[in-house]
């Protein structure tokens, strides 16, 4: 029964697989089911007990993902993100005192970049702008690049706006 399991939830892995493609090329091979007489059958690692059920694992959302390694997050509660466009990161991180830092958000024809749009004694203002570079065709990946940008004065307790544009 449990082998059974593992090859309904295999072919929908490859079907799955198969259908985030261009549309373009060879379908891949189903997956041959194991022989009767293999001692141990092919398993999927779904993160439930032995015996349980439950769904794989959901990936890592870069969306709120860690801040890079020698910085510390920013309380969501401090950061306002309104004006971001749907899709991009909302993490903010210091790097010390006076840098403040974002995820941006770029592929195979998109260059990300963040500039420091205001700053007054209650709070920060950062654009972050997500810039096509070419009409295509372009291949589709999507990166998180990691962008700073240095403050006048100490960010202390003052609130971070930010907002957001695609051109």
């Amino acid at each position: 029964m449990r082998a059974a399991g593992t090859i309904a939830l295999l072919s929908l892995v490859v079907l799955l697989a198969a259908g985030c493609g261009s549309g373009s090329g060879p379908t891949p091979p189903s997956p041959t089911p194991p022989s009767p007489s293999a001692a141990t059958p092919p398993t999927v690692p779904t993160g439930a007990p032995p015996g349980g059920t439950s769904t794989p694992p959901v990936p890592v959302d870069p969306l709120v993902a860690d801040p890079p390694p020698g910085t510390t997050a920013l309380d969501p509660a401090r950061v306002t993100t309104a004006g971001l466009p749907a899709g991009f990161p909302t993490l903010v991180w210091t790097r010390g005192a006076r840098t403040l830092g974002v995820y941006g958000r770029a592929g195979g024809c998109t260059e990300a970049s963040a500039a420091l749009v205001g700053e007054t004694a209650e709070e920060v203002t950062v654009r972050v702008t997500q810039t096509t570079t070419s009409p295509g065709p372009c291949t589709r990946e999507l990166r998180y690049p990691v962008l700073e940008v240095p403050l006048a004065a100490d960010l202390g307790q003052r609130r971070v706006v930010l907002t957001g544009e695609q051109r």
